[in-house]
């Protein structure tokens, strides 16, 4: 597996040349993406643009990887996918948006509600 990693303090936005999602190459996904995780940003947002085939076993992993993310306090963020793959995972811990630029939008988005929200808390307790 081919990619590229565009990295900033909030996100890491990874493109990959992937035609097909299977264990094997869901499971390189989910190194590479754990690895950002781990190094820098907890939104990691996927390209798959080139994609058109997802297997049951590629489903299945890339569904692990958005809860070890979501369980981290973390997002996988998934972009370019086709209409099919979103089917397959509606209950799973994972964000589909169209576009990279509208995926990198949305994490600011995420990351001021959270300020703004934990800045409610903290005006709780003091009450």
């Amino acid at each position: 597996m081919n990619y590229t990693i565009e990295k900033n303090d909030q996100y890491s936005l990874i493109k990959t040349d992937l035609t097909k999602i299977d264990q094997r190459t869901a499971n390189k996904l989910r190194d590479k993406v754990l690895h950002e995780v781990a190094s820098s940003s907890k939104y990691v947002i996927v390209n798959i643009q080139g994609v058109k085939e997802c297997n049951a076993d590629g489903t299945r992993e890339l569904i692990k990887l958005g809860l070890d993310l979501h369980n981290s306090d973390g997002l996988l963020i998934i972009t370019y996918a086709d209409d099919q793959f979103t089917r397959l995972f509606e209950k799973a811990d994972i964000t589909f948006i169209p576009t990279d630029v509208e995926a990198i939008d949305f994490v600011f988005m995420d990351q001021l509600e959270k300020q703004f929200l934990s800045m409610g808390e903290d005006e709780n307790i003091l009450d």
